[in-house]
């Protein structure tokens, strides 16, 4: 059986491992993180938002 990941799970999931890079690699000093973040942030709604259109395709096609 395959696994079958959310994709509010996923978000999730990549978000935390976005910020916990951002936050390391400013504790390392190769960063600012404020302005990295402040950059970046828009991505994690394009990223959302295909999430949850590739999820709403999934969901037509398993109802035909």
């Amino acid at each position: 059986m395959p696994l079958r990941l959310r994709p509010e799970a996923l978000t999730l999931g990549l978000t935390l491992v976005g910020v916990g890079t951002l936050a390391l690699l400013a504790n390392l000093g190769r960063l600012d993180f404020l302005d990295t973040v402040r950059a970046w942030w828009p991505l994690s709604l394009v990223v959302w938002g295909v999430l949850e259109i590739v999820a709403s395709l999934a969901r037509q096609e398993r109802r035909s």
